[in-house]
């Protein structure tokens, strides 16, 4: 069972082999460039952990995970696992902060630490692709060659 965390934004889960399952109080807004297959608010922080500093927050959630119940999130998590496998995928967790960024935290690898010390099984960050960039625009006219606009007022 191969499971991972990521980040919505992660341009790796555009290509095919993965199962992507929010873990997060809301789903995007905005166009991810594959299907979220799911969204498990079971592993989702509460509303009032975002305003939570670090050590706060990661008594909080554990808290939250510990009061649903290891055996409920094992098999939540199993689950999810079986419906990735049935489709040939790779179950990915999903929620929103850039982990790659030293200042961001994030719960889904506070979830991968908790999911470490139950099971004994690692929940890695999936890697991010690196997309090519956008060829850049042609050279821009320079301004003495460019026509000057006349205001009417």
């Amino acid at each position: 069972m191969a499971i991972y965390t990521a980040r919505y934004g992660n341009k790796t889960l555009r290509g095919e082999g993965y199962y992507p399952v929010g873990i997060s109080i809301g789903s995007p807004k905005f166009p991810l460039g594959y299907e979220l297959r799911e969204q498990c608010y079971a592993l989702a922080p509460k509303g009032f952990m975002l305003k939570m500093e670090y050590e706060p927050y990661c008594k909080a959630y554990f808290q939250k995970l510990e009061d649903i119940g290891t055996d409920k999130i094992i098999g939540i998590v199993q689950r999810l696992d079986q419906k990735a496998q049935d489709e040939d995928k790779e179950l990915v967790l999903l929620c929103f902060e850039d982990i790659r960024k030293p200042e961001q935290w994030c719960h889904r690898t506070l979830f991968a630490e908790w999911w470490q010390r139950k099971t004994g099984e690692i929940i890695a960050e999936l890697e991010e692709a690196e997309l090519p960039k956008a060829p850049k625009k042609a050279a821009e006219t320079p301004k003495e060659e460019q026509a000057e606009q006349c205001m009417l007022f």
